[in-house]
């Protein structure tokens, strides 16, 4: 703080001065070298840069002005008691406070009476309280109150620090922060474990240990909140927090910056087999929005399949209604801006309201399915940019990481077969409650997606135009599209099946064979039998959709560029046949086979099947579902089989009924497999 007082010598315009004279604004000065006088106002002294002090003498500092509101109540109250003696010993009133009488000054401390005979009248006064004072002290407290102010009044010896182990060896409190640190990847164990491995270190070292109380104390102080003799999982996600101050990633505009991501969801499903497990969701959201730009369910696990891949090219492709959606979810009824998509109503009535957002830098972790070739070159050839989290920082990719927890508060726990966050939250039997298949599970996850999520206000999307309101993201799509449009850009349909997992096949005289199953199409007539003629093999490149495998794709690549996709689709496909996944087919085909005894799975049974596994009909219960697993045959009632199948009830009497003591030859046992696979299938 600059300050100007009559007599002090200064610095100023590059000459030394003293002040003689202060005369309201102005200022009078004399130059030191010719003693000529100076006038100037003072506003211009204090603001020039060139003035300082010739001997620095600052005011006294402000740092303990605010001290007593730290300290203890009673301290406090003590060191204002001084404080209104001390003052009246120094200036011969009290210090202004909030009574509202009014202070007689008392004639013993005028400003007439020397401080020492002040002092005396002070010790008199205090001597017959109950906190009498010695004139040495009273002198100590008003030099150091006029040094550091209220600060040097309070009693510090009710002030001590409480720093752990400050009076202890420092070397023990090196190995208790060594120890703690040590136990973030190790198992959890008990404080006793802690206090034995300190004492064999300190025993090694020399060094005197304090008795175990002292050191249970200062173990509690020193593990703060990094969690050493708690769960595991706490104690790592604690360690992993980063040293940093945390700041939000700001995007302005849609598909600035997008994030990806995987994780299992805490959810029992019900697979084509009839067994059950978990599936895996990857989603992809826009953080200047918060719109979930495409989100993928498959079986927990599951290798050989370009999530990543599929994941983009489902985000930049429109979201179709489903069978059953209320017509209020498509982007005809919606209020996303008109030119997201082309004016068209039949096809505006026949999409999701969800936007399309083409990314421009996508964040992803080091995954499998993000570092994949094929993804890194997708990207490459759409020119979005790829940003790598740092290994093992989810705070790298918050908005995802939020989002995922939002799915399971939201959607996954009102589902049956919810299995809870880890086994302290798990139920009994879980498995047996799992009601929902795979695909019936993403049908669910899309909608709500396209209910709930999107039309539900988020707190950070904030608009500057209406800072207090949260916006939905797709009022936030809307709003940043207004200001700040973005262009149209979407798949098209052959852009979408080049990013489809790619099979090498040939044409047969009856189509093309994938995974036992036949696909065929007039449009084949030219390349069956016929070499593809590609370098490395005759065979023909073909592209599937794992969730719909009505329909494959075969590239002839000697066509240019926009006639070279052929769509084949299965054989006994029709508009009846609802979309099937691969892992659909790969169940109704096994038992096909199963049925035929191991001979070619005929189509018509293979139909049959996927029929009733997308329908349901195949689930049976958890014995059953068992028993599959074990590769043997379920036990099935009897009132589940055809009636020419079931067992004839015998008769009192009837000596040609079996008893149990009578064994089954294999005629029997061939009827009774039979009656069981009849009723199966």
């Amino acid at each position: 703080m600059k300050s100007v007082r009559l007599y002090d010598f200064i610095l100023f315009d590059a000459q030394a001065w003293q002040v003689v004279g202060v005369d309201g604004p102005r200022a009078a000065l004399k130059s030191q070298a010719s003693g000529r006088i100076r006038h100037v106002a003072l506003t211009e002294l204090l603001a020039d840069d060139s003035f300082q002090p010739e001997t620095p003498d600052r005011l006294p500092t402000l740092d303990d002005v605010r001290f007593l509101e730290n300290v203890p109540q009673q301290v406090a109250e003590d060191a204002r008691w001084l404080q209104r003696h001390i003052v009246e010993i120094i200036r011969g009133v009290p210090p202004i406070d909030d009574t509202p009488q009014e202070t007689i000054p008392n004639p013993a401390y005028a400003d007439d009476v020397p401080r020492h005979r002040r002092i005396e009248a002070k010790v008199a006064e205090l001597a017959s309280t109950a906190r009498p004072l010695k004139e040495r002290q009273l002198r100590q407290y008003v030099k150091a109150y006029e040094r550091d102010g209220v600060a040097a009044l309070v009693d510090k010896r009710k002030l001590r620090d409480k720093r752990p182990g400050l009076r202890q060896d420092p070397r023990i409190m090196t190995l208790l922060h060594a120890y703690v640190a040590d136990q973030t990847e190790t198992s959890t164990g008990t404080r006793k474990r802690a206090l034995d491995h300190l004492k064999y270190q300190a025993r090694l070292e020399g060094i005197t240990v304090p008795s175990d109380a002292t050191l249970y104390r200062l173990l509690s102080q020193v593990e703060g909140d990094l969690h050493p003799f708690g769960n595991a999982t706490t104690r790592r996600t604690r360690a992993n927090r980063p040293n940093q101050p945390f700041s939000r990633r700001r995007a302005t505009l849609p598909g600035q910056l997008v994030e990806i991501d995987s994780t299992p969801l805490d959810l029992a499903i019900v697979y084509p087999d009839g067994s059950t497990g978990r599936p895996e969701l990857s989603a992809m959201i826009d953080v200047a929005t918060g719109t979930i730009c495409g989100a993928i369910l498959v079986p927990e696990g599951t290798k050989g399949v370009e999530l990543g891949t599929q994941l983009l090219a489902r985000s930049l492709t429109p979201l179709p209604m489903q069978p059953g959606w209320d017509d209020a979810l498509s982007l005809a009824r919606s209020t996303l801006p008109v030119e997201m998509m082309v004016p068209d109503p039949e096809l505006r009535a026949g999409i999701a309201a969800r936007p399309l957002i083409y990314p421009e830098t996508i964040t992803i972790d080091r995954g499998k399915n993000y570092m994949s070739e094929v993804f890194r070159n997708a990207c490459e050839r759409l020119e979005i940019g790829l940003t790598l989290a740092s290994p093992g920082t989810p705070t790298d990719k918050p908005h995802i990481e939020r989002f995922m927890r939002a799915v399971e508060e939201q959607f996954t726990q009102y589902l049956n077969g919810y299995t809870g966050r880890d086994v302290a939250n798990r139920g009994r039997d879980v498995e047996r409650r799992a009601r929902w298949a795979l695909h019936e599970v993403q049908s669910l996850l899309d909608q709500w997606l396209v209910t709930v999520w999107q039309n539900q206000p988020k707190d950070r999307l904030r608009h500057p135009a209406v800072p207090k309101r949260a916006l939905t993201p797709n009022q936030m799509y809307t709003a940043l599209s207004g200001v700040a449009p973005t262009a149209t850009r979407a798949l098209t349909r052959d852009d979408y099946i080049s990013m489809l997992p790619m099979k090498m096949r040939t044409v047969q005289h009856s189509g093309i064979n994938l995974d036992a199953m036949s696909y065929n199409s007039p449009a084949l007539n030219p390349y069956r039998k016929q070499p593809s003629g590609l370098s490395n093999t005759d065979k023909w490149e073909v592209r599937y959709d794992p969730s719909r495998m009505n329909v494959i794709f075969l590239r002839d690549h000697r066509k240019p560029s926009g006639e070279q996709w052929i769509e084949v689709p299965w054989i006994l496909h029709t508009d009846a046949v609802p979309a099937f996944s691969e892992s659909v087919a790969k169940v109704a085909v096994r038992l096909a086979k199963e049925a035929s005894r191991g001979q070619e799975a005929p189509s018509n049974l293979v139909l049959d099947h996927i029929m009733r596994i997308q329908s349901g009909l195949n689930l049976s219960t958890a014995t059953e579902r068992k028993a599959r697993r074990r590769n043997s045959q379920p036990n099935v009632p009897e009132v589940a089989l055809a009636p020419e199948a079931r067992t004839p009830v015998p008769r009192n009497g009837d000596a040609s009924a079996p008893t149990p003591e009578e064994e089954p030859d294999a005629e029997d046992q061939t009827k009774q497999r039979e009656r069981v696979r009849r009723a199966e299938y």
